[in-house]
């Protein structure tokens, strides 16, 4: 069947039921309508979408929401929504942490200007078309994403089996319709009224009507696993979990204080994306080999000091390994995806491993030495650094090792903290900066930094040891200075350009704050 006759059958099965449905859908959009949206767009639609388009021209604004909630929208509201997200994709496009289901069907990006949002809640989040799949997904699939969607998955591989979905669940009667403030008529998914679409797919066998080889344990093996748990496992996975098949098909799971020695459990939660495993008592992290997906890891506050099992993870990207008992980071350059590496507090003293890594973008780490900033500078490919002192003892020796951080030229983001400084000349060589924050730093003479071409924000906290800070309103690029109030005071009305002085740092009197709201407003 095709999806007009799908859609057809679905508005007759809902004729008595939801009558507002079909009384909310658009007139045809013509074909010279559709050609215009694809030129707006820059993306030729997939047949299924002209035939949808070519039925109704979205929905109004007060419809019960054609897809189970979600309103469908109309042409020019597809442009308008795609084009918001188009103009924010250059700044925030990597931001945050996002999943794919299945693993390499979707880009994992905040946002892609090739999805096409085809359907929104009211609140930022859409059911939509992706035009620019991942290299196991493809052109058309019908995907979630927006702004609470971190995990999206491939809801189906084509439009039509979204309204073939939504057909048979009609016909099996298994949704609901319910009525707000006696004006307005909804319907959901499932016989219990209300709820999010998009919550309640998280439950479904995805994609639809596509078979999908899982690499789950067997049946058989988990029941055998189940049998084997202690006590403790046994509370830990009812809380967080109906049972222990659901909770091994978790996607994110957060085990955070839960005073672990054994995490046996975890190697048959093969599906795992992210998972956080801080302030715990685990040695052994061996049992993580199973976990072939997973793309986040914390194991900070951990006596952790083997990192050899994680060589078995081709997709971790983000490791946290803050305050563990780590010390041989070697076994972290075969891993081909690492992009954010977390070292603070920990005893690794020799970092050139990394330099073997191709990925590796930002890096943070504890020095206890200054030689160990000479080893930091040939870590090339760095675009944000973190870099903490473990004591003040290395002030006398640390200036000269500072320079060779100057270095790294296409460093973007810097964080200096617990040094002792006499200036900031040395970042004159990093000529990609385009942010500095100075933690528990002093600095002598902090006027290098207005030669920085493209430094575009300033944060001191805690730094207020720094000497020539007026220098900097010479900077022609700065764009937000974030500091004490005295600070602030000094620094407010010195620059030629609007500078963002919204944030303060530190205590401040009533009569401070007045003074600073008042600035600001």
């Amino acid at each position: 069947m095709t999806l007009t006759a799908y859609l057809n059958e679905m508005k007759a099965l809902l004729k008595d039921k939801l009558p507002q449905l079909e009384a909310s859908l658009k007139e045809p959009a013509t074909p010279a309508q559709l050609m215009q949206t694809e030129a707006r767009l820059g993306v030729p639609f997939p047949q299924e979408l002209r035939e949808l388009y070519l039925l109704h021209n979205g929905e109004d604004n007060l419809g019960p929401g054609l897809f189970f909630g979600l309103r469908f929208l109309s042409l020019d509201e597809l442009v308008s929504e795609w084009s918001t997200w188009a103009g924010l994709e250059r700044e925030y496009g990597e931001q945050g942490n996002h999943y794919s289901v299945p693993l390499g069907w979707i880009k994992e990006r905040y946002i892609n200007r090739g999805w096409l949002p085809l359907s929104e809640d009211g609140g930022g989040n859409h059911l939509g078309i992706d035009m620019d799949p991942d290299t196991g997904g493809s052109k058309g699939q019908v995907i979630n994403f927006g702004r609470d969607e971190e995990t999206k998955y491939v809801i189906s591989r084509s439009l039509t089996d979204v309204l073939r979905f939504m057909r048979d669940t009609v016909k099996e009667g298994n949704y609901s319709v319910f009525e707000e403030d006696e004006e307005w008529t909804g319907w959901a998914y499932g016989a219990e009224s209300g709820g999010h679409f998009l919550d309640k797919i998280r439950s479904l066998q995805l994609p639809l009507f596509t078979a999908i080889e899982r690499s789950a344990p067997a049946s058989d093996e988990l029941q055998w696993a189940e049998q084997a748990l202690d006590e403790k496992w046994r509370q830990l996975i009812a809380a967080k979990s109906k049972s222990f098949e659901i909770f091994t098909q978790a996607k994110q799971l957060y085990l955070i204080r839960e005073e672990l020695t054994d995490i046996t459990p975890l190697q048959y939660c093969t599906e795992l994306r992210e998972l956080s495993l801080s302030v715990n008592g685990i040695y052994d992290l061996s049992p993580l080999r199973s976990c072939q997906q997973l793309k986040v890891l914390y194991a900070g506050g951990n006596p952790v000091t083997d990192l050899t099992p994680l060589q078995a993870l081709p997709h971790l990207q983000q490791l946290f390994l803050t305050g563990t008992g780590v010390q041989d980071i070697a076994s972290l350059a075969a891993l081909p995806k690492l992009k954010e590496l977390d070292l603070e507090n920990t005893p690794v003293t020799d970092f050139s491993p990394l330099g073997n890594s191709k990925s590796l973008r930002s890096l943070t780490v504890s020095i206890s030495t200054p030689g160990q900033l000479h080893v930091l500078s040939r870590l090339n490919r760095l675009r944000k650094l973190e870099v903490i002192s473990s004591g003040r003892e290395m002030a006398a020796d640390i200036q000269a090792a500072v320079y060779a951080l100057g270095e790294l030229r296409k460093l973007k983001e810097l964080c200096l903290k617990g040094l002792t400084l006499s200036d900031v000349e040395f970042l004159k060589g990093c000529t990609s900066l385009e942010r500095l924050e100075l933690k528990d730093t002093v600095v002598a003479d902090l006027s290098a930094l207005a030669k920085l071409p493209v430094l575009q924000e300033l944060e001191l906290s805690g730094s207020d040891q720094v000497g020539q800070l007026e220098d900097i309103a010479a900077s022609s690029s700065l764009r937000k200075f974030t500091g004490s109030f005295a600070q602030f005071d000094l620094m407010k009305d010195k620059f030629s350009q609007p500078v963002d002085f919204s944030t303060l740092i530190g205590e401040t009197t009533e009569e401070q704050e007045e003074i600073w709201h008042s600035y600001i407003r």
